[in-house]
């Protein structure tokens, strides 16, 4: 090691000094080069954040619209339900049967009153 040093300080000092000027070169070159990979890393945190952010959003997003999607389903299923309990009081001729037809079309004024914003 001692050597290596040694031979490198020799090196330095040879040719009047024009060592120096390649090591100061060098040095300098290295700390472009440093500080370059610092922006070029500082900007990748960046973007990541970035992305991260967007995820988090359309996560949100797809939360609130299978929400809607699970409540019209629910709809959907009461209507079917109720017509096909409507089916068969029209069968037995049930004055009852008129009172839940109405509670449909309750429902889906209802509906197309959600559906719009």
């Amino acid at each position: 090691m001692e050597r290596i040093a040694l031979e490198a300080a020799r090196l330095l000092f040879a040719q009047g000094g024009a060592g120096w000027v390649v090591a100061v070169l060098l040095g300098l070159a290295c700390l472009h080069l440093h500080r370059q990979g610092l922006r070029a890393l500082e900007a990748r945190i960046g973007e990541a954040g970035a992305t991260a952010t967007a995820l988090e959003r359309a996560s949100q997003t797809n939360a609130a619209v299978a929400a809607a999607l699970e409540s019209r389903s629910r709809v959907l299923e009461d209507l079917a339900r109720l017509a096909a309990e409507i089916a068969r009081g029209l069968e037995r001729n049930d004055e009852r049967a008129r009172e839940r037809f109405d509670e449909m079309l309750r429902l889906l004024a209802d509906l197309r009153r959600q559906g719009r914003p």
